[in-house]
C-alpha cells in the first residue's frame, strides 16, 4: 500500500491568487498609463533575444512584457482596454508614454531585426488595430512633425492675404510719394 501524506498543505512557489491578483492590478495600472499597447508573438525567441530587445528598446522609453494571457486579458479590462482576439499563443506586450508612432516604429524596427516576433495587434487611441495598422502607424512621420507641417499649411495661406493687403498700402504710398515729388 502507498504512502499517503496527511501533514499540511504545502505552500505554492508563485504565492496563489494574492500574488496574481497583484501583478493583474500592477499590470492594469501600467496599461492604462500608456497611450499604446502593442501585443506581439514571441514564439521561437530565446531567452537572450528578449533580454537583448527589452536593453534595446528600454532607452526609447518602451517597457516589453511577456505576460500570461489569461492575467492580461483581466488588466486589460480592468483597465477599460478589451484585447482578447490578439491573445492567441505565446504573447508578450509593449507598453510606453511616448508617442504612439515611435512606440509603433521601435516595434516594427525590432521585427524587421527578429524575424520571429510578430505583431498580433495594438490598442491605440481607444480602438483595437490589426498588425497591417500598427505597420501603417509606424510609418507615419512623429506627431511634433505631422503639426509643424498642418501649422505651415494653414500659414501659408495667411502670409499669402497679409502680403495681398501690405502690396495695395505699399502701392498707395510709392503713388503718393511720386506725386509729392513731382509737384
Amino acid at each position: 500500500m502507498a504512502k499517503v501524506k496527511t501533514g499540511p498543505k504545502v505552500k505554492r512557489k508563485l504565492g496563489g491568487i494574492p500574488v496574481k491578483a497583484k501583478k493583474v492590478d500592477a499590470l492594469a495600472a501600467q496599461i492604462s498609463a500608456s497611450k499604446a499597447v502593442i501585443v506581439t508573438e514571441y514564439r521561437g525567441m530565446s531567452v537572450q533575444d528578449l533580454q537583448d530587445l527589452r536593453r534595446r528598446l528600454a532607452p526609447k522609453g518602451v517597457e516589453y512584457h511577456v505576460v500570461k494571457n489569461s492575467l492580461f486579458r483581466r488588466a486589460a479590462d480592468q483597465a477599460g482596454r478589451s484585447m482578447t482576439e490578439m491573445m492567441v499563443g505565446p504573447t508578450a506586450v509593449a507598453l510606453g508614454d511616448l508617442d504612439e508612432v515611435d512606440l509603433a516604429k521601435g516595434i516594427v524596427d525590432e521585427t524587421r531585426t527578429l524575424k520571429t516576433l510578430k505583431i498580433m495587434g495594438a490598442w491605440v487611441g481607444g480602438q483595437v488595430m490589426k498588425a497591417d495598422d500598427v505597420q501603417s502607424l509606424a510609418k507615419l512621420p512623429p506627431r511634433l512633425q505631422l503639426q509643424a507641417t498642418l501649422v505651415g499649411t494653414l500659414q501659408a495661406p495667411l502670409s499669402g492675404v497679409v502680403g495681398v493687403l501690405t502690396a495695395a498700402h505699399g502701392q498707395l504710398i510709392r503713388v503718393l510719394n511720386a506725386k509729392g515729388s513731382a509737384s
